[in-house]
């Protein structure tokens, strides 16, 4: 915002940039993970969560005004799932396309890979799934495609387990985001903006 004339002033609770959630995320720079969570499947696999000690997510189910109204707005955009994902999808594209401009205009070296994003499938039923959401990334304007167990074996030759296919996104890539965070505060400044740290 700096480089369009606006006073900005960054604030953080740590002594450096990027010590907090981008101080070791995976960076993974993926529009093809932009399927919105709003479905019957997240609301299905969160209540049989709910019953596992080494649940991926879980929700503490004691009672709080805001934690209710917030569930409610959840399941009521489960209608609206398919247009979500569509839009979130176009997002996504736009958004990783902004962050490679920004990281060569500014020059941010974040150890980048243009390599694209392989997801697998063990499961029929999995894969199925998949290919459900994938005519919506499709319509979204994701570049995204299935691939069989022998092609996923030439985009990723480390592969060992037997599995049904997979999705191949060429565009998405991956990257260090702490790289890339602490090289965005250094544009900052550049630019005339302010760290408070």
């Amino acid at each position: 915002m700096a480089c369009r004339g606006y006073s900005v002033t960054v604030f953080d609770r740590q002594r450096y940039p990027a010590m907090d959630t981008s101080f070791a995320n995976g960076g993974q720079l993926s529009a093809s993970n932009a399927e919105v969570w709003n479905n019957v499947a997240t609301i299905v696999k969160g209540l049989r969560w709910m019953l596992r000690k080494d649940a991926p997510l879980l929700l503490n189910p004691s009672p709080s005004f805001h934690k209710y109204t917030w569930l409610a707005e959840f399941v009521n955009q489960i209608r609206n799932y398919r247009h979500n994902t569509i839009e979130t999808t176009k997002l996504a594209i736009a958004a990783r396309k902004h962050l490679f401009e920004l990281a060569d205009r500014e020059s941010i070296d974040f150890d980048l890979e243009r390599r694209g994003v392989l997801h697998v499938y063990s499961s029929k039923p999995d894969f199925d799934a998949a290919s459900r959401v994938n005519q919506l990334l499709l319509k979204g304007g994701l570049d995204r495609r299935p691939v069989t167990p022998s092609e996923m074996l030439t985009i990723e030759p480390a592969l060992r387990d037997q599995y049904c296919g997979g999705f191949f996104t060429p565009s998405d890539s991956t990257g260090d985001i702490h790289k890339f965070t602490r090289g965005l505060a250094a544009a900052c400044e550049r630019g005339g903006g302010t760290l408070r740290l």
